[in-house]
């Protein structure tokens, strides 16, 4: 079977798990042998691991919340000049760049879906790591 066909069928499996089909009935869906499904299956799950191994070691998770946490001390040092302050000017202006910064945390927790995907992935993978060397 030429790879682009096994390519096509593996994303076809990977569709078919995400709708929370079985082994066997992807195999009845796609025609195919279970033994072909369980192999795919594997390597996806493989494929994955590659992928979430990648993102781990690259920081991603650890950019990302490094991230937030600066958003929210740049919170706290507005908050402190805005209870510092005696200006009405001046605390207007705060009170904007105090709502701005709320913005720009919520835009960035609006992408937090994908992250707490991939946290659950990774939780799981290392879940499996320890069943299987224990």
């Amino acid at each position: 079977m030429k790879n682009s066909a096994i390519r096509e069928r593996r994303q076809k499996v990977s569709n078919l798990i995400i709708k929370g089909k079985t082994e066997t009935e992807i195999a009845s869906i796609l025609c195919v042998h279970r033994n072909t499904i369980v192999r795919d299956v594997s390597f996806l799950k493989k494929q994955s691991h590659n992928w979430l191994d990648g993102l781990a070691k690259n920081g991603f998770i650890y950019e990302y919340k490094l991230s937030l946490d600066k958003i929210r001390d740049h919170e706290r040092e507005l908050q402190k000049l805005f209870e510092n302050s005696e200006e009405i000017g001046q605390k207007t202006q705060i009170l904007k760049a105090l709502d701005d910064n709320s913005k720009l945390y919520l835009e960035l927790l609006g992408e937090t879906p994908t992250v707490h995907a991939y946290k659950r992935a990774i939780g799981k993978y290392q879940d499996q790591k320890n069943v299987q060397t224990a």
